[in-house]
């Protein structure tokens, strides 16, 4: 099937119809856009050794919104789909560049946890320099298992980024006929179901932050050979910043002076400051 497939492109190359200029490449790079929805953006750019005014090629893929440049200006060019591909042939343009952008569906596979993009490349024009990348939709990684080898195929290619996106290169100097089957496989870099944990866990953590604080907070008698009373009536006045000790009998159920002769104590060893306010005081935790 592959030596057909080769041979068919070529015979397509040698057609009248076809044309024959350029008959060489000094680049031929391609732009291999990965997308979320699994539409694939390609773009082709390739450079001529002068300039053409007459370019014609065959995509192996049924092109979607299809726009072809000379230089950095839009033209016209005729196509139809052929076979499984996509015939353009373009005249009546002077540059000594072209670049094809299109979109298609199909060559995405989506597994249970990952995806893997699958195409063929074939040098069917003399090339000097061949240039090929594939840039994961953003938000994705390669996919990687303890079974799983290798990230892509071929292995020759480099793992890059430009920041945001992971991508794969490869370079060549290719010889005619040469044929390029590439694969790659990716992932979601936080999956729907490591999403739901972390948020889970977060807020587990969020829960025991503001219990820490709270309890932290919250003010603890410590036992200095405080009397069950001493500590009753200390309990009230670390609850609030300032306490009147007519509040301090009504929540203890003691007696007045028995809240007078505790603070009287408790002043004296430092633990509470007492001042007059009135004909009473105001008790303040130090």
């Amino acid at each position: 099937m592959r030596t057909v497939l080769i041979i068919l492109i070529l015979v397509l190359a040698a057609n009248p119809i076809f044309g024959a200029f350029p008959s060489k490449y000094i680049d031929y790079n391609i732009s291999i856009k990965l997308n979320e929805n699994r539409v694939v953006t390609e773009t082709i750019d390739i450079k001529f050794p002068h300039n053409s005014t007459q370019f014609n090629i065959y995509l192996i893929h049924q092109a979607r919104n299809l726009e072809i440049y000379a230089g950095k200006n839009k033209i016209n060019c005729d196509w139809r789909y052929e076979r499984a591909g996509t015939l353009i042939s373009c005249k009546n343009f002077n540059s000594s560049s072209i670049q094809i952008k299109f979109e298609y569906r199909g060559l995405v596979t989506q597994y249970e946890d990952y995806y893997v993009f699958s195409d063929r490349y074939i040098i069917v024009t003399p090339t000097e320099n061949f240039n090929l990348r594939i840039y994961l939709p953003k938000g994705y990684i390669l996919y990687e298992t303890e079974e799983q080898i290798q990230l892509y195929y071929p292995t020759n290619g480099i793992q890059k980024t430009d920041g945001k996106i992971i991508y794969v290169e490869w370079n060549y100097n290719p010889k005619l006929g040469d044929v390029y089957d590439v694969s790659i496989f990716y992932e979601k870099a936080l999956r729907s179901d490591q999403f739901a944990v972390i948020i889970s866990t977060l807020f587990i953590i969020l829960i025991m932050i503001f219990l820490f604080i709270y309890f932290r907070k919250q003010p603890k008698i410590v036992d200095l050979g405080l009397t069950e009373d001493e500590k009753k009536v200390l309990n009230v006045i670390s609850h609030n910043k300032k306490v009147s000790q007519k509040k301090i009998v009504r929540e203890t159920g003691l007696s007045k002076a028995q809240v007078s002769r505790i603070a009287k104590s408790l002043e004296a060893r430092g633990l509470i400051e007492r001042k007059r306010r009135g004909r009473s005081y105001e008790i303040i935790t130090k």
